[in-house]
């Protein structure tokens, strides 16, 4: 591993492990919403065994646990060591049996092969270094006859506020990082997924997608659940640099074509890609 791409998940797992404590916990929980969804649609039978890689704080991880039940078993791993912590301890005050959480590598899967009837990972795709590998070893995992599934968000037709915000505080840091950007397989398009998961063995695949409208009930809240997520880490950045504030500013001003009577839209789309092993 490179040592561009070690300092890459270092700093992806120091802003997780600031997050873990707050993560989901502000604004409408979209992540809960398509973390239930995705098990919804993977179809899990009671008594089965599941593993969920990049579990974050359970947003799947809960209701696969619910569709398994006692017989069954869900394990859950992530490569933050502070969102490991803080769901372990939520699973000890709930009470739930069937789930164990632990700290690793989705890139290098401590399990031996066909181990699980299932496995599952929700919107996690875009933080992999090396996101194919990844799926690579969950195929491995995955029992044969198992079934796998992911989500991923849909490519937006056009950039986001927080995005359009920076190229105007940072016009040329904008376009020097675009031409850094490395090509990463295509997880943002029907057609992208498809081929993914074909290309790594599955069979039987099918596509679903999901829109639905979230509201923030204001930019504060928004902006506020920013810091609780993976934006955490641009948003440190920014203020390393001594911009916070016009940042903030810039990205309220740009959330005003968003804004309706009932508060800040959030059109999410997001992609469903299931198979058999």
């Amino acid at each position: 591993m490179s040592s561009e791409i070690l300092k890459r998940n270092e700093r992806l797992e120091g802003v997780f492990n600031r997050v873990a404590a707050s993560f989901d916990t502000i604004g409408p929980n979209y992540f809960s919403y398509f973390g239930e969804k995705l098990v919804d649609y993977s179809e899990i039978r009671e008594g089965s065994t599941l593993l969920d890689v990049a579990f974050g704080r359970g947003a799947s991880l809960f209701p696969a646990a619910k569709c398994v039940l006692e017989k069954g078993q869900v394990v859950g791993i992530d490569f933050s060591k502070e969102m490991v912590k803080e769901t372990a301890a939520l699973i000890g005050k709930l009470g739930i049996s069937n789930i164990e959480v632990l700290q690793m590598d989705a890139e290098k899967l401590d399990f031996p092969n066909n181990q699980f009837d299932y496995v599952i990972s929700g919107l996690s795709t875009s933080f992999f270094s090396n996101p194919l590998m990844a799926l690579e070893e969950m195929y491995r995992v995955l029992k044969d006859g198992g079934r796998f599934g992911i989500s991923t968000w849909k490519k937006r037709d056009k950039r986001g506020a927080l995005d359009r915000a920076y190229t105007k505080v940072f016009p040329q840091k904008q376009e020097d990082a675009l031409r850094k950007i490395p090509t990463r397989p295509d997880f943002g398009s029907i057609d992208g997924v498809e081929k993914i998961l074909q290309n790594i063995g599955l069979k039987n695949i099918e596509i679903i997608v999901e829109e639905k409208r979230f509201y923030y009930k204001d930019e504060e809240e928004w902006w506020q659940e920013q810091w609780t997520n993976a934006t955490r880490g641009l948003f440190e950045h920014v203020e390393g640099m001594g911009a916070l504030d016009e940042f903030k500013n810039a990205a309220f001003i740009e959330l005003m074509e968003n804004k309706d009577v009932n508060g800040i839209r959030f059109d999410a789309e997001v992609i469903f890609g299931f198979g058999e092993k």
